[in-house]
This record gives C-alpha cells, structure tokens and sequence, in this order.
C-alpha cells in the first residue's frame, strides 16, 4: 500500500514539473518575440544624407539660398544712385535644372524681396523670401520637396561681408537606396544665426545653425532629432547629431 501512494506522488510531481517548464518556456519565447526591435524609420546614414542634400548648393539647398540672396543683394545695390528699389517689393520666378556626376533635379523657384533704406535712403538690410518645388536624386536618396526660406541681409553697404540671419526649411517624401531602402517624409528647419557671405566670392565665411529634423517611415514609425551646424568657410562645414560630427562640402 505505501508502494503504491509513493507512485502516485512521484507521478504527481513529474506531471507538476512538466507543466511548470512548459509555462516557462512558452513565456520565455513571448519575451524574446517581444524583445525584437522594429525596424528603423531611418537610419544614420539616411539621416546624414537628408541634412546634407538640404544644405549644399548642388541640391538648391540652404547654401544655394544665400547666393541667390546675395545676388538679389546686389542687384538692388547696384541701382540706388538712383533709389530705384528703395522700399519696394519686388519677385522673380525661375526654372533650373542639373545634372551633375552624383545629383540630379530639378526646381521651380521665386524670391521676394524688400530693400529697407533709411531717411537718407542709404540701404540698411534686405528681406529676402524664397520657395522652390521640385525634386533631386543622389546617390543615397531621391526626394520630392518644397522649400520656403525668410533671411534679412545686413551689412549691405560697408564691411566686406554680408550677414545673413533667418530660417530655412524643407518638407518632402524621400526613397533610400541604401540599407534597408528605408521610404519617409521628413522636414527639416534650419534656424540660421550671422551667417557672415563674402562680398567678393559669394561664399559662406562663417557662422552656426540650429537643426530640427521630424519625419515619419513607411512602416509608421516617427522619428526626431536635433543637431547644429557649424560653417567654416571655404565651401566645408560640419554637422553634429547626437554628438556624432559629419563633415559637409557645400558645394
């Protein structure tokens, strides 16, 4: 009789220990399904590439924005013997397309500007607006984009350097090629402070910027991040996010 209620126990207790390992296993393999990370919205290298392509000339980025500045600059500059542009507004609409070795677009592009005078109707500073429609393709991505722009030129008259202060920003839906040939929309805003444009050469000398960029994949994921730009003349900058720094040429 004991023989037999020892059996039964032992049976109990594998029945026991069967069913607790099976809970433990089918738990363990939930943890692990629930531990793999989603897929990237976008990547580092796809995030280097969208700041880029809105900074460099080639693009119609922010640096392309500047030389049109100063070319609207000194264009009214260049007519106040006779005051002609003092306090008035003025636009112009325009066509361009590129083809270059590693990108490819096109833009449809209008500025409006303002040229403030004082008493004397000597230049003070110049509002310029910009927006462009249109679309590039680089190595990394391709982008479908519009872009707005406000800067005030200062500095028009004396010095040897123009100072920029103002807002870029450019909001689109761009397709990687690299990686995981991520898809997303994106904005990206620049908040430009003295940026200091060389009267002779039309280039950017020095200054600093602060970067905002938002967006969302394909696959529903948003993302965010924030960074600076520093300009160090000689068509080079660089770009620092999350404490990473990239180098840029602008041109």
């Amino acid at each position: 009789m004991k023989t037999v209620c020892t059996q039964i126990l032992s049976l109990k207790k594998l029945a026991f220990l069967l069913t607790l390992s099976i809970a433990f296993f089918g738990t363990a393999c939930n943890k692990d399904t629930d531990a793999t990370p989603n897929e990237e919205a976008i990547t580092a290298e796809e995030s280097i590439a969208l700041v880029e392509a809105a900074l460099v000339e080639g693009a119609e980025g922010l640096t392309h924005e500047v030389e049109d500045a100063v070319e609207v600059a000194e264009l009214v500059l260049a007519k106040t013997l006779t005051n002609t542009y003092c306090g008035l507004g003025k636009d112009s609409t325009l066509v361009r397309s590129f083809d270059r070795p590693r990108l490819s677009g096109s833009y449809s592009t209008s500025w409006n500007w303002l040229l403030n005078c004082d008493e004397q109707e000597i230049p003070v500073n110049l509002n310029f607006s910009r927006k462009a429609t249109g679309s590039y393709e680089s190595l990394r991505l391709s982008s479908d984009d519009k872009a707005e722009s406000d800067w005030v030129l200062d500095d028009l008259v004396f010095g040897t350097e123009y100072v920029l202060n103002g807002t870029y920003q450019r909001v689109g839906t761009q397709a990687s090629k690299v990686r995981q040939q991520n898809t997303f929309t994106s904005t990206v805003e620049f908040t430009v402070t003295d940026l200091s444009v060389g009267k002779v050469k039309r280039r950017i000398n020095s200054g600093s910027a602060a970067l905002l960029v938002v967006g969302q994949g394909s696959n529903g994921e948003s993302f965010s991040f924030s960074g600076t730009v520093d300009f160090l003349g000689d068509g080079a900058a660089t770009v620092t996010i999350n404490g990473e720094v990239y180098e840029i040429d602008l041109r």
